[in-house]
């Protein structure tokens, strides 16, 4: 198997299980706001399930990156 193949597996994988997760959810929001005084959105049940990607560099990484780049073009120029 190629990577590429096993990426697009990995991918179809990921959307299977969000549409499930999405079904669930539909379905249960729709059983719960029978039984609450305010409906329950789909959206509210998921939230817990999907939280928010940050990409949150560290500033340790950047720092070193800022060195690493700088120790390489001291090196260039001897």
């Amino acid at each position: 198997m190629q990577p590429q193949e096993f990426i697009m597996l990995l991918d179809g994988y990921k959307w299977r299980q969000e549409n499930a997760e999405n079904l669930a959810a539909y379905f249960t929001a729709c059983q719960m706001s029978v039984h609450t005084k305010r409906p329950v959105s789909p959206v509210a049940l998921l939230k817990p399930l999907r939280p928010k990607q940050v990409k949150a560099v560290r500033k340790s990484d950047v720092e070193y990156f800022k060195a690493m780049e700088k120790k390489l073009s001291n090196k260039g120029g001897e």
